[in-house]
């Protein structure tokens, strides 16, 4: 048994639901004989007989009702994979993104790689960048944005409050030994931001409430977390790393977390988009890529 057509099994359902032949007909603004004739290819396909019909009657076979029930499912998954397939195709076209590049190493190149897989006509261009982007200036469709926003102009979707922690590795701290409060961080090497005016404290605040504003030493500068995080596994300083990392990192042995009973001011990260950008297919499913990623963060 072999199904040569989606399309006669639908006929086959409009026959039965209109009674006949005939009323089909006229429902489908088809001829009565050449839907007679794609009804008995279907009957061919299934192997068995559908119904009996007449000039004046038709009637079910046992076949028939069984086929008619189960039909009901059949069309519906087609249905559904013919919907994806549909979806799929639409995303095509070019999407811009700004990305962080503490968004490395969680699998965002994973992600983007299952995405144009499902999609191949779709083209992605990905900046990494650490400062918040002005979208319209440099053409782009979808940005991660941290902290306060500065542009009402957009649409922002809040998407995390997300938490960084002090870490460094155990040759650091073996080295040099383990900050016992945040003012300790003055006479350690501490990874700062390369930023005007330069980066001289860190707002740490405590796992009851207690806040505190950490002076912080050092001789090391950047402004891009990702190589912040090489120089901090290679041993040469403290530096803030999201959470997840950090525990992983603990898990493997290649960090250990820095004054534990505190942390880095949370902050919120956001999906920032020109208007009307969002109902674009092809960047809806960039967005989707990028929620589920900072999901991970915190």
């Amino acid at each position: 048994m072999a199904l040569d057509s989606l399309e006669d099994v639908r006929l086959f359902r409009q026959v039965v639901s209109s009674g006949g032949l005939t009323a089909a007909a006229r429902v489908l603004d088809d001829s009565k004989n050449r839907i007679s004739q794609r009804l008995a290819a279907l009957e061919r396909s299934l192997g068995v007989r559908l119904a009996h019909r007449t000039t004046r009657s038709f009637t079910l076979t046992e076949e028939g009702e069984r086929f008619f029930e189960q039909s009901v499912a059949l069309l519906q998954a087609a249905e559904g994979i013919e919907t994806s397939l549909a979806a799929a195709a639409a995303i095509e076209g070019r999407v811009r993104v700004a990305v962080r590049s503490s968004l490395g190493g969680r699998g965002l190149g994973a992600e983007f790689a299952r995405l144009l897989q499902s999609a191949p006509r779709l083209h992605l261009q990905i900046a990494v960048v650490d400062e918040n982007s002005d979208l319209l200036a440099e053409n782009f469709d979808l940005a991660v944005q941290v902290g306060a926003l500065k542009d009402s102009s957009f649409v922002a979707t809040r998407l995390e409050v997300s938490s960084f922690v002090l870490a460094a590795s155990r040759s650091y701290l073996d080295a040099r030994g383990r900050p016992r409060a945040p003012a300790d961080l003055r006479h350690h090497q501490c990874l700062r931001k390369l930023s005007h005016p330069a980066e001289a404290s860190w707002p740490l605040i405590h796992r009851n409430g207690k806040r505190a504003t950490a002076a912080i030493g050092g001789t090391f500068e950047c402004n891009d977390a990702q190589l912040q995080g090489e120089a901090l596994y290679a041993g040469l300083g403290i530096g803030l790393r999201p959470a997840d990392e950090v525990r992983r990192g603990e898990e493997a042995g290649t960090l250990e977390r820095v004054l534990p009973a505190w942390s880095f001011e949370r902050f919120s990260v956001w999906i920032v988009s020109p208007r009307g950008r969002l109902k674009v297919p092809r960047v809806a499913a960039v967005a989707d890529v990028l929620r589920r990623i900072i999901g991970r963060l915190g």
